[in-house]
């Protein structure tokens, strides 16, 4: 994700909390919400909000959003909570609620949480987002987080950050 599009996104939030003078969900979700429409838009993905999504036992149940292939192929979910929620309560219940676990992003203006394939792959706050061009992850991440945060691999073998995208050389 490109820093113009976080700033972006920082720049909406304080916008948002200031003009509405509250940080509720229904208000500062606006501005995650742009920020996933702006850079599936520059991947050919289509964001569609309120997406409607069966369970394993038939039931539907709508994350805040997702980002989905001109095929209607989601590519991933998103779900907002309110600053004031435990995130990770929440992101319990949700799961038993049976949301997707595939490719999932919480997240509650302060802190977004990526899990992939039933697994938290990152967590990272939105007050110092990492600059982009040498990912500081990349650099200080401890072994075993390391595993999680370089899981995705280019066609070269070097690993991909999952944070920044970018081929880094450890």
């Amino acid at each position: 994700m490109s820093q113009l599009l976080i700033q972006h996104y920082l720049n909406e939030l304080q916008t948002l909390r200031r003009v509405s003078g509250t940080a509720r969900e229904s208000v500062v979700r606006e501005a995650f919400k742009t920020l996933l429409k702006d850079w599936g838009k520059s991947r050919d993905l289509f964001f569609i909000p309120q997406y409607e999504y069966q369970t394993l036992q038939k039931k539907p149940v709508y994350p805040d959003g997702a980002l989905v292939y001109e095929l209607r192929v989601p590519l991933g979910y998103w779900e907002a909570k309110d600053e004031e929620d435990d995130l990770d309560k929440e992101i319990e219940k949700k799961f038993c609620k049976g949301y997707p676990q595939d490719n999932i992003i919480f997240e509650d203006s302060h802190e977004a949480i990526l899990i992939q394939n039933r697994q938290e792959v990152i967590r990272c706050g939105f007050r110092t987002p990492p600059s982009c061009k040498s990912c500081w992850s990349c650099s200080s991440a401890t072994s075993a987080r390391r595993s999680r945060i370089f899981a995705r691999r280019s066609s070269n073998s070097k690993p991909i950050c999952l944070r920044c995208s970018a081929r880094c050389a450890t």
